[in-house]
Parts: C-alpha cells; structure tokens; sequence
C-alpha cells in the first residue's frame, strides 16, 4: 500500500523524479497509479529473474521423474521385479489417479495453508517417494511408490503458479 506523499513524485523512464513543475496538470491518483504500476512491473521482474529458474528446473524434474519408469522397464525392470501381462501398464496407469483426484483438492489446500509450507512439503514427500521407487524390490512396492508419486504431484504443477502469484501480490 502507498502512503500518502506530502509532495507529488513524478516517474520518468522508469526512476522515480521528486522535482514538479507547479503548472503540472497531473492528478496525485495518476501518479500513485504510475507509482504502482511501476513499483509491479519491477518486483515481477524481480520475481521471474529469481523464482522462475528454480520453477523450471522443478518442472523438467516432475517430467524427467514421470517418465523416466520407461527407462527402467527398457533397462529390465519387469524382470527384475518379475512382472507379467498388464503389470507395467498398471504400474504406468496407477499414478494418474491421484495425480487427477487430487490437484482440485491440493488447491483448495493451498487457500488454507501457506502455499511455501504446502509446496515444500509435497517436494519433501515426492523426494522421499522418487527414492523409495528406486529400491523397491517388489511389484506392489512399485504400485504403491507410483500411487502415492501421483499424489505428491499433484500438487505441484497447479501449485507454483499460485506460489508466483501470492509472491507477487
């Protein structure tokens, strides 16, 4: 919020000029309103320049990790955990169904708790998960690893968006 100014503060190019000609014909709510805009447009900057970085490379992470299990089945992970018939299709299919039941109520979450305490949380639990994937030693591990992968990230993708936006506002 913008206090009030004893003296009106004139924006040109982007620097903030105190000295105004007493002819100026601007009104104090014009130059608030350039204020802000002003002061907006460089805290989103701002914004971009230092969270989208890490936003991004969380992203290709959640990709690189959803379908990185067609690497491990080409390097023999059904024979590993012996599985026959649709057991690799379930394995692939059970991850979406938290994946889509949860991200309406991941967002509602994100109105009642803070969006840096819920999205932390979600990656700590989709760490977790991503290393218990990789030593599981069973079909259902795998079932359940995948399962509850979809949960954690659910969360995540609708997540950031909103985690920029509360930054910003």
């Amino acid at each position: 919020m913008v206090e009030p100014m004893d003296e009106k503060v004139r924006i040109e190019d982007g620097e903030l000029n105190p000295k105004l000609s007493a002819e100026s014909k601007t009104s104090g709510s014009e130059i608030v309103s350039g204020l802000d805009q002003s002061l907006e447009k460089k805290l989103l900057w701002k914004l971009d320049i230092h969270v989208l970085p890490m936003i991004s490379i969380l992203y290709m992470l959640a990709f690189i990790d959803r379908i990185n299990i067609g690497n491990a089945k080409i390097q023999g992970l059904t024979a590993d955990l012996k599985m026959t018939g649709n057991d690799y299709n379930v394995a692939l299919f059970v991850f979406f169904i938290p994946y889509i039941l949860f991200e309406v109520p991941s967002n509602l979450l994100l109105k009642k708790i803070k969006p840096s305490t819920w999205l932390s949380a979600i990656m700590f639990g989709w760490g977790i998960i991503t290393v218990c994937q990789g030593v599981t030693q069973s079909y259902a591990g795998l079932v359940a690893c995948r399962f509850f992968l979809g949960l954690f990230e659910a969360g995540f993708v609708p997540g950031m968006p909103f985690r920029k936006r509360v930054l910003a506002s």
